[in-house]
This record gives C-alpha cells, sequence and structure tokens, in this order.
C-alpha cells in the first residue's frame, strides 16, 4: 500500500508539471456590465451590474438582459473570454435603434496580460446577422475567425498591455446611430444577441518544463518509490 502511495503521488506530482494554466478573467471573479442605450434599466455608463464570471446566465439591466461567458484556452499562454448577452423578451438590445449604443463592462485579470485579439457579432434567435460589412468605426468584417463561428468582425495584430487587477469601464461597442444590423440589410429591431470575444495573452507565461526533464523527474520519482519496496520487504 506504501509503495502504490509514492507511486500515485510521483504521477501527481507529474501532473502538476504539466498542467494548463489558470484562468486569465478568474470563474466566479467579480465583473459589472452597463452601457449606453440598453433596453431595460441601465440607458447610461452610469447604471451598472455586479456579477460574476460564470456559464451560468445571469440577469443585468433591470432583468432585461441575460449574460454569460464562456473560455477557450490558445495554447498555454493565450485564452479567448466570451461575453454572450442576449434580452429576455427576445426584443432588441437597444432602447433606442436609432441612438448610440455601447456595452461597458469591468472584469479581473489573474496576470498581466496582451490584449491582442476582439471578435464581436450580432444574432437574431441565434442566427448571426448577415451579410456584414465595414462602416464607421467597425471594421474587419469577415465570415472567418477563429472564435465565432458565422459571420463577425474580427481585429487583431496589436498587443496592448494591460496589468492584472480589476479593469473598469471597458467600451467595447461604440456605435452612433444603431445601425450595425441595418448596414447588412437586417432590421435593427430584430437583433436581439450580441456576442463579444477578447482575447488575452500572458505577458510572463509559466516555463513548461522540457519533455527530458519530465522524463528524469519521472524516473527519479519511480526510483525512489522502487528504493522504498525494497526497504520495506
Amino acid at each position: 500500500m506504501a509503495s502504490v502511495r509514492v507511486l500515485l503521488t510521483s504521477a501527481a506530482l507529474l501532473g502538476l508539471a504539466t498542467s494548463a494554466q489558470a484562468s486569465i478573467i478568474p470563474i466566479g471573479s467579480n465583473m459589472t456590465f452597463g452601457g449606453n442605450n440598453l433596453p431595460g434599466a441601465c440607458t447610461d455608463t452610469s447604471c451598472s451590474d455586479n456579477v460574476t464570471f460564470s456559464a451560468t446566465p445571469t440577469l443585468i439591466d433591470g432583468g432585461a438582459v441575460s449574460v454569460y461567458e464562456t473560455q477557450v484556452a490558445t495554447g498555454a499562454d493565450g485564452e479567448w473570454d466570451v461575453f454572450h448577452l442576449s434580452t429576455v423578451n427576445g426584443g432588441s438590445l437597444a432602447g433606442d435603434t436609432g441612438g448610440y449604443w455601447a456595452v461597458v463592462i469591468g472584469y479581473t485579470l489573474s496576470a498581466d496580460v496582451y490584449f491582442d485579439g476582439v471578435a464581436d457579432q450580432w444574432a437574431v434567435d441565434g442566427t448571426p446577422v448577415s451579410p456584414i460589412s465595414n462602416f464607421g468605426g467597425i471594421c474587419c468584417a469577415t465570415t472567418s475567425n477563429p472564435i465565432l463561428p458565422g459571420d463577425a468582425y474580427y481585429n487583431s495584430g496589436f498587443s496592448g498591455p494591460i496589468s492584472a487587477g480589476f479593469i473598469s469601464d471597458w467600451r467595447q461597442i461604440f456605435v452612433s446611430p444603431y445601425n450595425f444590423v441595418s448596414a447588412g440589410g437586417i432590421d435593427p429591431d430584430t437583433a436581439n444577441e450580441f456576442t463579444f470575444a477578447l482575447h488575452f495573452t500572458l505577458q510572463n507565461p509559466v516555463p513548461t518544463p522540457e519533455p527530458a526533464s519530465l522524463s528524469l523527474l519521472a524516473v527519479g520519482l519511480l526510483g525512489l518509490g522502487a528504493r522504498y519496496r525494497r526497504r520495506h520487504a
């Protein structure tokens, strides 16, 4: 039994040596959501709701909008954090579809990162708005991006450093007037879902042990287990 415990400990140590990174935006961490021209109680950036980062939908904006988050790791030092918003009653995400609209969030970062990618997508009852085109300050329309299926706006090739801690007043979208879907031939009153994804890369990634180092560690730990068995045979 003792030798089994030693071997199990060895396996656990090897697992730690090869474990994946912790979440860049930790699950359960504090977030705030607000915006301009939302359909419920929050109509400007001074009104925000305190929520937690979670894959479980949470109501914001006086109960008018549902939000949840998902994560997709990109290698050992990168992560997409995806925010899904939709109206509860199926109506428009804007209170006034002819006015300025923006989403403003605050979120917690567990480490120093580079913000180096963003993807945005509007949908009607789950179907991405299509076709889409560049207009105003919204660029980079594409049918192929690394995170959101279907037509979306995707931009990368930049590298904005952000320090760990709570990041407040992050404006995700600026649109005036609220015509992001009308540019694609869709009635903006029907656009009831908006998804945006932020990509972060760690500034100081944790070094990954080389395969040779892992092999030496495994041999050493297994040797320790063998000596333990002989001593207690």
